[in-house]
């Protein structure tokens, strides 16, 4: 398949590349949409969003960021630089039920493991070794951090992120742009636009979302 990369800056492209380089996907360069010091040695072309070539437009794009509302960001932009579909990646080395739906472009990580019934909305990310459980549903943009639990019957709202090693108990709910700290483990839903931490987490700040920017926020799209 071929691809393109949105949104190079962040050194979790990196792992984006890893997973692409297993599944045999053809990238056929990156766009670099903000100034940043990371640049991956071995994609090339990158190019500013300017500078996109029209050929690179039939190419699914994949948007290698963890953060929830850069990825909505950067996501909205190359739509209207004239790219029409997003590219769903799934790492060999993840292991995803056969009755879970997951969404366009979203990104499953290697070691992630996604329970039956389990659904993952558009753009979702689920980084190395994320456990998503049964009935679990994650809402459009959500990120989950390495190692984090989601038991059964969880339910993200849109943009909410999971850092790493946090567990969330069953039939909790996360609630939009909302933030569970690493290695938190909660036991009672959270509240939009809120950021958890400790055992049992608690409510100890209110946020725009994970690095206190939240889905549907166009002031930062790096």
């Amino acid at each position: 398949m071929e691809c393109v990369l949105y949104g190079v800056g962040s050194p979790f492209v990196e792992e984006v590349l890893e997973t692409l380089r297993r599944l045999g996907f053809h990238v056929g360069g990156g766009v670099a949409n903000v100034a940043t010091d990371f640049r991956p040695d071995d994609l090339d072309p990158i190019v500013g969003p300017d500078e996109i070539p029209s050929e690179w437009l039939s190419a699914r794009v994949v948007v290698p960021l963890v953060t929830p509302g850069h990825r909505w960001s950067v996501a909205q932009e190359a739509v209207e630089r004239g790219f029409t579909s997003f590219a769903t990646i799934v790492d060999p080395a993840a292991s995803v039920a056969s009755t879970a739906v997951v969404g366009e472009g979203a990104i499953v990580c290697a070691g992630a493991l996604v329970g039956a019934r389990a659904v993952l909305g558009r753009l979702v990310c689920l980084n190395k070794g994320a456990i998503v459980g049964h009935h679990a549903t994650l809402a459009d943009y959500t990120s989950l951090g390495p190692g984090c639990t989601l038991c059964g019957y969880v339910s993200l709202a849109t943009g909410a992120f999971v850092g790493a090693n946090a567990v969330v108990n069953p039939n909790v709910s996360i609630g939009e742009n909302a933030v569970v700290a690493s290695g938190a483990v909660v036991r009672r839903d959270v509240p939009g636009n809120t950021l958890v931490a400790g055992n049992p987490a608690k409510v100890i700040a209110e946020v725009q979302g994970y690095n206190d920017v939240s889905v549907g926020d166009r002031s930062d799209t790096g």
